[in-house]
């Protein structure tokens, strides 16, 4: 069962229902596929007509729809140009839902954004969850280790430099949405900034503690959409696991898993 309700992802895939949709995967991590996965999962449960294309073979499609994974601007290049080969194709193109880094003045059919900082470069945008709160998944590891650490090594960490390598990245030790999922069951309680390693931990039911990244994403999903799911959120490792450590954070996952 998924964290959220089908029906929130509603405005997004039911506007693509009747037509030939030719899906463009984005340029990304093992976190950004995980929400392709979701993406599959859920054009399926709409009963879309659809296959994955490049923009240079999707001649017989009636739109394109990109994304979600790969935040909109110029912070990731590759999907830049990769949305610039998509609109030289003249298709109506629809943008999942994403976070936008930076301005991206350029017209699409329709854009969905996952939190509402994202408004502010593209106010036209539709608010919707992030696709993977929509995955259909249930881990097979039970919880092996306590506690688990995982913090990111890339241009988007924003904690401390110090023993930068020596930190365990997910991103860097997965090859596939499902090692991703499996890695997070393995662990009763995990502290993170990698946003789809801690909704992977959410998928399982373990208790999840999010700090921020490099810009706003992070927090904002968090109070949009993660909070009510017993997700917390911290400014510190330390603040983090205090968090973890007050008794009624277990029960909150308890509860939530019961449901």
């Amino acid at each position: 069962m998924s964290l959220l309700p089908i029906e929130m992802f509603a405005p997004v895939f039911e506007p693509l229902q009747g037509k030939r949709i030719g899906f463009v995967r984005p340029v990304g991590n093992v976190g950004d596929d995980m929400i392709t996965m979701a993406t599959e999962q859920l054009m399926n449960k709409f009963k879309i007509q659809w296959r994955e294309v490049t923009p240079d073979d999707c001649a017989d499609c009636d739109e394109l729809a990109f994304g979600g994974g790969g935040n909109m601007g110029r912070m990731y290049q590759m999907n830049w140009d990769m949305r610039t080969e998509c609109l030289a194709t003249g298709l109506p193109i629809t943008i999942l839902p994403q976070s936008f880094t930076s301005p991206e003045d350029r017209y699409f059919h329709r854009v969905f954004v996952r939190e509402p900082e994202s408004l502010k470069f593209y106010p036209t945008a539709t608010l919707v969850p992030d696709l993977a709160l929509g995955l259909d998944y249930t881990p097979e590891n039970k919880p092996e280790v306590d506690l688990g650490v995982f913090l990111r090594r890339d241009q988007e960490t924003a904690q401390s430099s110090w023993f930068r390598w020596r930190r365990k990245d997910p991103a860097r030790m997965c090859d596939t949405p499902i090692e991703y999922l499996e890695l997070a069951a393995r662990h009763a309680r995990i502290v993170t900034d990698r946003l789809h390693f801690g909704i992977a931990g959410l998928i399982a039911g373990r208790d999840v503690a999010l700090l921020g990244n490099s810009y706003y994403k992070n927090r904002s999903i968090f109070e949009t959409w993660l909070k009510p799911l017993g997700c917390h959120f911290a400014t510190s490792q330390s603040e983090a696991i205090r968090l973890l450590n007050q008794q009624d954070v277990g029960a909150t996952s308890e509860r939530r898993r019961a449901a």
